[in-house]
């Protein structure tokens, strides 16, 4: 899983030579040689941070084109590094301006590759990785209904199903993925009482009540987790600690009845061992918070 980075430049040398480098580090470089095609890269491709060359079609058609990045709902969390050739003599220093730009760096020219990968690594450490394997997520599962009719309610259940809530970022990787329009996105989210916009829990306790579960006992373990939790289905403990959900399948029939908190599948359940485990992610949380 590679970190992408946009390379904005009208210098064709000069994004080949970075290119390189970035390659060269275990970096995927992604070049345009316009700030207008390097804007719907940017949307197309959700680069993890972007080099934008401060002088193009003109002197501070960079800025311009940061400016249009953080105004684009998006992008705005995007890491901007500025590139420039610019001297103070020509009248024009962009770094004399830093405070109003929204960029995280500024870089001159010509660029020491060491500095540019030091500020690449300054800027997108905290949220390169995990948006990258954010993004990832997304895009499976937005294939695995892109091409069905009615696509998006599917791909908002399996999006809650994997994260127990639509989290913001999620809703704006979709309206690039899908080329649909954001409104619309929240529109459904909105309409729907099952979709949740804010985290519902630390713990999202999944309780399956697919045909194997359902047999062997999932209704009598669904109901003493409504007595432990004091909440109902769709409900958080008031703790703050556990969500509780019913799922259709979690496609571990051979451990009928299962349950899943947070990924992790608990199967063969009792009465008596589903408190146990409720018990322990209890206990845990005390030790974590001393």
């Amino acid at each position: 899983m590679k970190n992408k980075i946009l390379i904005i430049d009208d210098d064709s040398d000069f994004v080949e030579a970075i290119s390189l480098i970035l390659s060269a580090n275990g970096y995927e470089p992604i070049k345009a040689l316009s700030g207008e095609e390097g804007f719907n890269k940017a949307k197309h491709e959700s680069p993890d941070l972007i080099l934008l060359d401060m002088i193009m079609a003109y002197k501070d058609e960079g800025a311009e084109i940061a400016r249009a990045l953080s105004q684009d709902i998006s992008l705005k969390n995007t890491p901007v590094i500025l590139v420039t050739g610019l001297r103070k003599d020509e009248g024009l220093d962009p770094k004399s301006k830093m405070g109003e730009l929204p960029v995280k760096a500024i870089i001159d020219k010509p660029v020491d590759p060491e500095v540019l990968l030091k500020n690449i690594r300054t800027y997108m450490q905290s949220s390169g990785d995990e948006h990258r394997k954010m993004v990832d997520e997304v895009t499976k599962i937005a294939n695995r209904w892109k091409d069905k009719e009615g696509n998006l309610v599917m791909i908002l259940h399996d999006i809650q199903g994997h994260y127990g809530f639509v989290p913001r970022q999620i809703s704006f990787e979709l309206s690039r993925l899908l080329d649909v329009p954001l409104a619309r996105i929240y529109e459904v989210i909105t309409f729907y009482n099952y979709f949740k916009l804010k985290a519902p829990g630390k713990y999202i306790i999944s309780v399956c009540m697919g045909t194997a579960c359902y047999l062997k006992g999932a209704p009598q373990i669904l109901r003493e987790l409504r007595s432990l939790l004091g909440v109902e289905e769709g409900g958080t403990s008031k703790d703050g600690l556990f969500h509780l959900q019913v799922v259709r399948c979690l496609g571990c029939c051979g451990l009928a009845p299962v349950i899943m908190i947070n990924g992790k599948v608990h199967g063969k359940l009792t009465k008596e061992s589903v408190k146990e485990i409720i018990d322990q992610y209890a206990s845990k949380e005390k030790q974590e918070n001393g």
